[in-house]
């Protein structure tokens, strides 16, 4: 079983987490509540991409109060009190590079009651259903808090699970089936979790395919598989390379998927994959962050699944009588091709030397290494590209969805749509504006007023990443007609009617927004940030913010000399 690990006091090396054999981050996107100092509430962006590279998944958790604190719990708070943190809860996560299509946890950390459940804690869900929509907001709690959830239909719900996360502590030993993830080891002083880089952790069964990961694209359905975890000994260190191909195998044998594995595991044997795959259960032998033994020199730069049981004397009908392995594992390949940013273009016979999906004789053929020859002549890969386009193109459908919501956009420009230098995202071009798409943030118009200081900053590749959200009109009571603001992974960009475009973020950004945004004291940005001395700073209708390491000072022009902005009580 694959597992997952939830830690607050400081960012573990993600290298360290997939080495300890964990797939996924249960990673808080709330703040360290007053008093407290965790490191790892919220995570930040950097941290964010570095698990993504390690090969890991994450998931978004909301945790602010505590039980005893002078910060109550949060489902003390109510109605508004859920509406109020998950708008701070949406806000990070998007900030962070997650999708919007993905649940966030909220966490329900006590023993409560079930009158104490109706009263007020299913309030304080209904709070954050009026932000994030019922189907994206997720629980984690006891046993009976997820089943009351459930039932009371306050979080979303997929097939035949929920977004609920089950803790052990007061549960008795119930189990909630409807679950996605289990907190099996909870880390504290009489029972510590494990050590992961010196810090302990609680580890997490996961109970689905999808249990609420940032890199799922939830436009399409995933093939239904059960993924177990058998971590073994067979494998060596990648050395840095980059990942470049997804490899598919026979056995020339019998076996299951998991005594296939449990071969693999044993060093002396000379050969294992990340993956073995029959009859829809996934085992995972190695790490994608580490190389397996498969394709000998070309280890270091792929990940190999092979097909327990198979054999490359298959005939065409033998291999479409296991089509709904086919398609997992085409779901595998493209899971990891997102995950590592190598293309997800099927190189089947004759083969070219490229990044993409293919075979061990790709290998031989195209690569010069080795002698092998399968998954041999008759294997499908007509039928199996086909399934890798079902996972992979849901960006053009989410493009064609995202322009047919947009009338503002006009005409369509581009035939199709084109890809991103990271091969991951795509987009088109409009009329009035551009449509981009990333498995991890949706697709998302651009008008092209924005679209100036996108293309100035170096488009996607630049500093501001995709967008997370569509623009909003803000009103300019000032000014000659709205003003425009667009939210991007790496910031905001605001644009006042008849005025260039500015970014705003980070530490000066927080400074901004606690001055009340544009119709605050400082008024409009009015330049991006400018370097000075040793650190920064930015112009506003009204004032600059200026930044060093350790401080933030915002003045407000007033004269000779401008007046220091006091924070907000």
């Amino acid at each position: 079983m694959s597992t997952a690990v939830d830690f607050a006091a400081r960012l573990i090396d993600p290298r360290a987490i997939a080495a300890a054999g964990h797939s996924a981050v249960l990673a808080y996107v709330s703040p360290s509540r007053p008093g407290a100092n965790f490191g790892a509430k919220p995570i930040t962006a950097d941290y964010a991409r570095a698990l993504t590279a390690a090969g890991l998944d994450i998931v978004s958790i909301w945790q602010y109060g505590k039980p005893g604190d002078p910060t109550p719990s949060d489902w003390t708070t109510g109605f508004e009190g859920g509406r109020r943190m998950a708008e701070q809860a949406l806000a990070t996560h998007l900030s962070l590079g997650a999708p919007q299509r993905a649940p966030i946890f909220f966490a329900v950390d006590e023993d409560i009651s079930l009158a104490q459940w109706n009263r007020t804690a299913v309030e304080f869900f209904r709070g954050v259903n009026a932000v994030l929509g019922t189907a994206w907001t997720g629980i984690y709690g006891h046993s009976r808090v997820c089943a009351w959830a459930i039932e009371d239909g306050v979080i979303g719900r997929h097939g035949d699970v929920s977004w609920a996360w089950q803790t052990r502590a007061w549960s008795g030993g119930e189990r909630e089936p409807r679950a996605v993830l289990y907190q099996r080891i909870i880390d504290t002083p009489s029972e510590p979790g494990p050590l992961i880089d010196g810090t302990r952790v609680d580890v997490n069964d996961i109970l689905a395919a999808d249990f609420g990961q940032w890199s799922i694209d939830r436009g399409t359905a995933i093939p239904p598989f059960t993924e177990l975890d058998r971590l073994g000994p067979s494998h060596s260190p990648r050395d840095g390379a980059r990942i470049t191909n997804f490899l598919l195998h026979t056995q020339e044998g019998n076996g299951t998927a998991e005594s296939l594995a449990a071969y693999l595991n044993n060093p002396a044997n000379g050969v294992s994959y990340h993956y073995t795959l029959r009859d829809a259960v996934v085992v995972r032998v190695v790490p994608e962050e580490l190389a397996s033994w498969s394709v000998l020199s070309a280890n270091r730069f792929t990940v190999n699944l092979c097909f327990a049981g198979s054999r490359v004397a298959w005939s065409r009908a033998d291999w479409l009588a296991i089509d709904a392995d086919l398609r997992i594992a085409a779901y595998l390949a493209v899971r990891s091709a997102h995950r590592h940013g190598y293309s997800t273009e099927v190189i089947a016979p004759p083969y070219r030397v490229a990044d993409g999906i293919a075979d061990h004789q790709y290998v031989t053929r195209a690569l010069g290494i080795g002698t092998h020859t399968d998954v041999g002549p008759n294997f499908p890969w007509d039928v199996f590209a086909a399934h890798v386009a079902s996972f992979t193109h849901t960006g053009h459908s989410a493009i064609d969805a995202r322009a047919a919501a947009t009338p503002w956009l006009g005409a369509r420009r581009t035939d199709g749509e084109l890809p991103t230098p990271d091969r991951l995202g795509r987009f088109a071009e409009f009329e009035h504006g551009y449509v981009y798409w990333h498995p991890s943030t949706a697709a998302h118009a651009i008008p092209t007023a924005i679209m100036t200081k996108f293309a100035e900053l170096g488009w996607e590749t630049g500093p501001l990443g995709y967008p997370t959200a569509e623009h909003t009109e803000l009103p300019d009571p000032r000014g000659t007609a709205p003003g425009l603001a667009q939210a991007f992974q790496g910031g905001t960009v605001y644009r006042r009617a008849e005025q260039p475009a500015h970014w705003i973020h980070g530490a000066i950004g927080t400074r901004w927004a606690a001055s009340g945004f544009e119709n605050g004291q400082l008024g409009w940005p009015a330049s991006d940030e400018i370097t000075h001395d040793d650190g920064v700073y930015q112009e506003f209708e009204f004032g600059r913010i200026y930044w060093v390491p350790d401080q933030i000072v915002a003045l407000r022009n007033s004269g000779d000399p401008d007046t220091p902005l006091a924070r907000p009580a």
